[in-house]
């Protein structure tokens, strides 16, 4: 027992290493900062107090990232919190025409633990592989299912080009959670929407 215990630490440590490496290359890359300093421009010219809040905004997202990149688990109030940072300064380069919703209780917030940014990548894939305009808006809901999984959904709107992707932030998840629980990552694309689901972490 001991040493399954001790393969499976080793286990997470290794996918912990990896998907510390991903999110940095996805987060600290060109087209990412290319396209935050590119709103920071047009917002500072139409709004510099919103330009402000915009700048503490980024700091405080790539501070999050360093603050809960060597922990295991964080709470899902936690997550959330990182997720909505990162929704914000997306959605000032979309606007209405990228959406969340999280039905959520607040019990949950406090009870309930994820991987570190494994719901802001899911965010990150949904607006990566789907076109984002007034003609295609895309809606992301976050919500749970009986209290024993967290499901995040996104209709699907086909990009005229699409962007290729390893897939490796994905199974990533897929992996740590096979480490963390008994309880499979379920991927379901279908009927226009693109949902992965979940299983509720609780200590």
């Amino acid at each position: 027992s001991r040493e399954k215990h001790l393969n499976k630490m080793q286990l997470l440590h290794q996918e912990k290493v990896e998907f510390q490496f991903q999110v940095l290359r996805n987060q600290v890359n060109p087209h990412f900062l290319f396209n935050s300093f590119n709103t920071l421009i047009s917002t500072i010219e139409d709004n510099p107090k919103a330009a402000v809040d915009y700048v503490e905004q980024l700091s405080e997202f790539f501070r999050n990232i360093v603050n809960y990149r060597d922990k295991d688990v964080i709470s899902l109030g936690e997550e959330l919190q990182l997720m909505n940072t990162y929704f914000y300064l997306q959605q000032k380069r979309y606007g209405n025409s990228l959406v969340l919703k999280i039905d959520i209780s607040d019990q949950l917030k406090k009870d309930c633990f994820v991987p570190p940014l494994t719901l802001q990548l899911l965010v990150e894939n949904a607006i990566k592989h789907n076109a984002v305009s007034k003609e295609s808006i895309l809606s992301i809901h976050l919500y749970t299912e009986n209290d024993s999984r967290l499901l995040i959904s996104n209709n699907i709107n086909p990009k005229i080009s699409p962007e290729k992707g390893t897939g490796m932030g994905l199974q990533n998840i897929i992996n740590r959670y096979h480490i963390l629980s008994e309880n499979p990552v379920l991927v379901n694309n279908a009927n226009g929407y693109f949902t992965v689901s979940l299983p509720v972490l609780k200590q």
